[in-house]
């Protein structure tokens, strides 16, 4: 469906009404606001929605026949959260290692070659 198309099936449906638009990043990342009057809901369509689905499947979720499909995929790695949509290869294939459980860390233990160290048992100096 194109965006002149939707916004004609908006316009004309008792029910639902234009609240707005917001830009995006990207011109796809951009999304129009969009009320239902009969259940009060309020929606943020992006365009890549609109141009990817039907009328039919938009108008399911305007009207509340269906809920919405919500894919941003957001997680806490590396002590805040962030979308993993921005990640570089490298990130992601650390998130896959994780949910597969491969994170353990091998074993380090001394060189052969050096024998362990005494501690030392001289008193400490003090530094004045």
């Amino acid at each position: 469906m194109d965006g002149r198309e939707f916004f004609q099936r908006v316009a004309s449906h008792p029910d639902l009404e234009w609240l707005g638009a917001r830009e995006g990043r990207t011109s796809e990342e951009d999304e129009v606001l969009v009320g239902n009057r009969a259940t009060g809901a309020k929606f943020a369509v992006s365009v890549r929605a609109v141009l990817g689905h039907t009328w039919e499947e938009l108008f399911a979720v305007l009207s509340g026949a269906r809920q919405p499909r919500i894919m941003t995929h957001i997680t806490r790695i590396v002590g805040y959260f962030s979308q993993v949509e921005n990640w570089n290869r490298s990130k992601l294939a650390e998130l896959r290692d994780r949910h597969a459980g491969r994170y353990a860390v091998p074993e380090v233990g001394p060189r052969p070659d050096r024998a362990p160290r005494e501690p030392s048992r001289e008193p400490a100096r003090s530094v004045a």
